[in-house]
């Protein structure tokens, strides 16, 4: 029913002061009649906006004035047939929650790459940190096993190579030198 057709039944109602209308979730709301200006206009309007059942009208002691108007187009079974737009709607949410899912995905794909190559750096890092202290230890150990020299010093070649090695670590580049330009 139109709520121009429902404004048509309370205007034959007297004494009609205010109005109680039961939405189709099933909660009543009340609604105050206009007193003047376009008061039909504004009941239109505000029963327009409202999703209704039912229509009681009630008097200014809150007494029921006549029988309550129902709304039969109202009173579906399938809620595509109330609204057509909910199934438009209902796809349109589907679409955004694929797409913000499919997003959170490809996010937490993009974090989980991450996190794993950062793991392959740092174990990369460890196991050449180890190879280092290994070596130094190789060394050290070298070194002791070597016999005194004449001086009494241990290993004086193996710290001369191990001096040497460092020193060779610790050399800037050797400059580049440009090849040759012909012509």
């Amino acid at each position: 029913m139109l709520a121009s057709e429902a404004v048509d039944l309370i205007k034959r109602l007297k004494g009609t002061a205010s109005l109680k209308v039961t939405l189709q979730d099933g909660t009543e709301r009340p609604v105050a009649m206009p007193k003047a200006g376009n008061r039909w206009s504004r009941v239109i309007q505000i029963l327009d906006s409202l999703l209704w059942v039912s229509i009681e009208c009630l008097d200014k002691d809150g007494r029921l004035v006549g029988p309550a108007i129902e709304d039969a187009d109202g009173l579906s079974e399938d809620p595509d047939e109330e609204a057509p737009g909910n199934a438009q709607l209902a796809r349109v949410l589907m679409d955004v929650m694929r797409t913000t899912m499919k997003e959170t995905r490809l996010m937490f794909d993009a974090q989980l790459r991450g996190q794993a190559e950062l793991m392959s750096t740092m174990t990369e890092g460890m196991r050449q940190v180890s190879d280092a202290y290994r070596q130094a230890l190789q060394v050290q150990a070298a070194n002791l096993m070597a016999p005194p020299s004449a001086d009494g010093e241990r290993g004086p070649e193996m710290m001369q190579m191990l001096q040497m090695a460092m020193a060779l670590m610790n050399r800037p580049p050797a400059p580049q030198i440009p090849p040759k330009k012909e012509g």
